[in-house]
């Protein structure tokens, strides 16, 4: 008995050093094809980061620079709980300076509302950077001969999303929605959209965080019945991300930080 309870130590302490020490920055990529480009253009690549929340410039935070500089997507988008304390504003500042040029958007997530963050300091930032915050607002990109519209609402956990934006786009145009709760497109006023996205995007669940035998222990308010991947919605594919950072406790297992590349 003593040497079962000694080997269950040993598996114990490894799962937890693994779980507090390697999963968190193991950074995955993950590639997704959505639809099919127009005859002779090229697909659109944009890339998803979600939940960073940002404490620090570590090696994880280098990493994700790293490929993202390596991508060169064609639209970054952050898709809320970037950071979760107003005085993280700093670190988002040399973040986003690392980042380079190319076209970004963002919208807010529960902590960005709940952290008492001044979000006209924040846009000021985002601005600074080449950044667009979205706060239930839509806008046209265009690459090349193609062009897209990027609808970001307000978070459904911690704001007020405006479901009126979502309105089919102009003819033989793609659009993206992005929310960060996934918990929403459960939601009667997501029920009532009468038309489709070519992609939503959502992130907020952390794939659980921790995640046994890929069912995750417990989900963030909000989740709905949502937990990590492409679900088929009538509304749109919707992409929920697992996100880069932690919150709560730093700690993550069988729920990988990811960055999610779609090819839309």
């Amino acid at each position: 008995m003593s040497r079962f309870r000694g080997i269950a130590l040993v598996v114990l302490t490894a799962a937890a050093a693994y779980a507090l020490l390697i999963e968190p920055a193991h950074i995955e990529v993950t590639r997704h094809s959505i639809g099919s480009p127009p005859s002779g253009s090229p697909s659109i690549q944009i890339v998803q980061l979600s939940d960073l929340h940002l404490q620090s410039m570590g090696r994880r935070e280098a990493a994700v620079v790293r490929e993202i500089q390596s991508l060169k997507p064609d639209l970054l988008v952050l898709s809320g709980d970037v950071i979760d304390a107003a005085e993280n504003l700093s670190v988002l500042d040399s973040f986003l300076a690392m980042l380079g040029p190319g076209q970004k958007v963002a919208v807010l997530g529960n902590w960005e509302h709940w952290s008492g963050v001044n979000l006209t300091d924040l846009q000021v930032l985002y601005s600074k950077h080449g950044v667009r915050l979205l706060i239930n607002e839509k806008v046209q990109y265009r690459f090349g001969a193609r062009a897209l519209t990027v609808i970001g609402l307000d978070d459904f956990t911690g704001g007020r999303p405006e479901p009126a934006l979502i309105t089919p786009p102009p003819k033989g145009e793609g659009s993206v929605v992005i929310q960060h709760s996934p918990g929403w497109f459960r939601s009667p006023d997501a029920a009532a959209v009468d038309t489709r996205a070519s992609l939503c995007l959502a992130g907020h669940t952390h794939g659980g965080q921790i995640a046994l035998f890929g069912l995750p222990v417990w989900t963030p308010r909000g989740s709905g019945d949502f937990v990590a991947g492409r679900y088929d919605l009538a509304m749109c594919p919707l992409y929920v991300s697992r996100g880069i950072g932690t919150s709560i406790a730093p700690v993550r297992f069988g729920a990988r930080p990811e960055i999610a590349v779609f090819s839309l």
